[in-house]
């Protein structure tokens, strides 16, 4: 069964000693804060989490962590890297850089340059899912791509380097979300990082059923801030992959559908959640506005939620247990349109049974 691992690293200073008397508390006050609101995300989800806060989010730890990582996992495993903090450059001593300049990922100790980040990265075996989470300046492009713009000596958070010389390919599937596009910046308050903020208003507990890509089209709307939060693929990404709730640890093959249901009062639909992870979906169609049911029947735990009107990802409404047992069933009152239904087993990790569906007007 697919395993879930994470490194976190929130840095709300650095040691002045390594760094010419500068401690890098500007706009870095809340990254521990916002290290610690991932992981909660993630421990719900059952990950495996290693964070690495301020002092000890040395350059030698972060490094060892991401090889163990990359030693310990195999294909369908799922691994997070998240960073909130600041980044640097320095000059480039192996010219691959079009600028002369090495980005890095600034550590409480020294800077870890990208091209050890990314040599890190390309030892995690094929099929392995990386997720990578920049919440920081300049993060837009952080794997490959080219930069054009001048940066500050608090901006730049750019974790992996572009392709080397030596063509080194990245052997396991990576999906990057970065706080803003390249050149500009990503706000910091006491309470956390905007785009982390952000992330985990849109998560809203749980409710949130979406894929990355929709997990970042959220943010983009919620962000109060002018950044422009970016999504970037990289290596043999798959469509399971791509398809796949956020963060969920287990790999299922993506359900064809949704399924459509009709508006009735009998026959309602049969299915079976037949692997742990599987999520079904349905559609219907409201053609006159009014009071609706959604609920499910059976013996198996469900958790369902109600997106739309012709979205499939403005949540409605969600619910556990308001039908009979361990059902869950939804009334709202809805206007014309396409409504979308998500339903799951209670326990994500390794739960299945049989249940039918129905929509009542």
């Amino acid at each position: 069964m697919a395993k879930g691992h994470a490194l976190l690293v929130g840095l709300k200073s650095v040691d002045p000693a390594s760094y010419n008397g500068w401690d890098g508390t500007g706009g870095c006050w809340g990254c521990e804060l916002d290290a610690d609101n991932v992981e909660r995300i993630l421990k719900s989800l059952g990950y495996d989490t290693k964070v690495l806060k301020t002092a000890d989010a040395i350059r030698n730890r972060i490094l060892s962590s991401l090889y163990r990582a990359a030693d310990n996992l195999v294909a369908d495993d799922i691994f997070v890297f998240y960073y909130s903090g600041h980044g640097g450059q320095q000059p480039d001593l192996n010219g691959d850089e079009v600028d002369g300049k090495d980005e890095t990922l600034v550590a409480y100790d020294r800077e870890v340059i990208d091209d050890k980040i990314h040599h890190a990265l390309t030892k995690f075996k094929a099929g392995v899912r990386i997720v990578m989470i920049s919440d920081s300046c300049n993060s837009g492009t952080n794997y490959r791509g080219r930069m054009t713009v001048s940066v500050n000596e608090q901006a730049i958070f750019r974790p992996v380097a572009r392709m080397p010389r030596e063509d080194v390919d990245i052997k396991a599937q990576l999906i990057h979300l970065g706080g803003c596009r390249d050149g500009f910046t990503s706000a910091g308050y006491q309470h956390g990082g905007a785009f982390t903020i952000a992330l985990c208003e849109a998560w809203q507990d749980g409710a949130f059923a979406g894929t990355f890509k929709d997990l970042l089209e959220k943010i983009c709307e919620l962000i109060s801030s002018s950044q422009k939060p970016q999504y970037n693929e990289y290596g043999p990404l798959t469509d399971g992959f791509r398809s796949q709730k956020a963060f969920a640890v287990i790999f299922a093959p993506p359900v064809e559908g949704p399924v459509e249901l009709p508006v009735i009062d009998f026959a309602p639909h049969k299915a079976e959640i037949t692997h742990p992870g599987r999520k079904d979906s349905y559609k219907f169609i409201v053609a006159e506005e009014g009071k609706y049911t959604v609920e499910t029947e059976g013996r198996t735990d469900l958790v369902m939620a109600l997106y739309g009107p012709d979205s499939e990802t403005k949540l409605i409404a969600r619910d556990d247990d308001s039908g009979t047992g361990w059902n869950a069933k939804i009334t709202a009152d809805l206007s014309t349109g396409t409504y979308y239904v998500r339903v799951e087993h209670y326990n994500s990790q390794n739960g299945t049974g049989a249940y039918s569906i129905k929509v009542v007007k």
